[in-house]
């Protein structure tokens, strides 16, 4: 980790740029309607006018739909960054492993972020081919929910089998991604990844766990001090994340490497 701790930093200044923009987004299409809302307390004729105007500015002012093509932008400019990032950090953790010391983020996007973007895009591929069948079923389950909770319990089970489902698939493909960049092969690393499946999630497990733990008590305490000191608690998680993001695919690496090595 410390070895890498640079590509933690730039990681960290990512998410805080990443979660600034959705910010200004969500802020410039809630605030204006917030500002409109009566003021003294509203009786109901004039509270049922405010959420008609609202959903006039929202369907037909063209608010909703220039929202709407701002997130499909921040989504095309996240598919294209998050395979660059991942390519420079496993190009680093080659160059590492073969006892080369250095700044090989960038070197690294530059000459593998062609094969990594096309093993992320499988990756959504995969992911989303189940919700396909999933979201049909479970739909109705949801809506009936509204009246009887307990109707969550079959589309609940769905969502964690799906939710296994994720984890198993993207672990594959990391151990994939190791293989590829490595120049030992996709199917080796798969065959690799299946035979330290006994590493290989209990690790993810742990690591997942404590970043999970992490975010939570670092969300709890930011509600608890609400104010400044909540903004540097939130802000801190962006930090986290990306530590636990490198920790976890360096730890990976490391099963990997040994595997492979032996």
């Amino acid at each position: 980790m410390k070895d890498q701790f640079y590509v933690i930093i730039l990681l960290f200044v990512y998410r805080l740029l990443w979660g600034y923009c959705l910010y200004r987004l969500i802020s410039s299409i809630v605030v204006p309607l917030l500002l409109r809302y009566p003021d003294p307390a509203p009786h109901e004729l004039s509270r049922l006018l405010y959420f008609f105007e609202g959903e006039l500015a929202l369907t037909r002012g063209g608010l909703l739909s220039g929202a709407v093509w701002m997130l499909i932008l921040l989504a095309a400019v996240h598919i294209l960054l998050t395979p660059c990032i991942r390519a420079g950090m496993m190009y680093h953790l080659h160059r590492e492993a073969e006892g080369e010391r250095g700044l090989f983020l960038f070197q690294g996007m530059r000459k593998l972020w062609k094969p990594l973007t096309l093993f992320y895009i499988l990756e959504l591929i995969l992911l989303g081919l189940p919700l396909y069948w999933l979201l049909p079923e479970a739909l109705p389950s949801f809506i009936e929910a509204a009246r009887h909770p307990q109707a969550l319990l079959q589309p609940g089970l769905w969502v964690l089998g799906w939710l296994l489902y994720v984890w198993i698939i993207r672990l594959a493909l990391l151990y994939m991604q190791f293989g590829y960049t490595s120049g030992t092969g996709t199917p080796s690393a798969l065959l690799l990844f299946l035979r330290r499946l006994g590493s290989a999630l209990p690790l993810s497990l742990l690591i997942g766990g404590l970043a999970l733990l992490s975010s939570l008590l670092i969300g709890g305490m930011s509600l608890w001090w609400s104010g400044l000191i909540g903004l540097l608690l939130q802000q801190a998680s962006y930090f986290l994340k990306s530590l636990f993001q490198v920790w976890g695919m360096a730890s990976q690496y490391h099963v990997f490497k040994s595997s492979s090595t032996k």
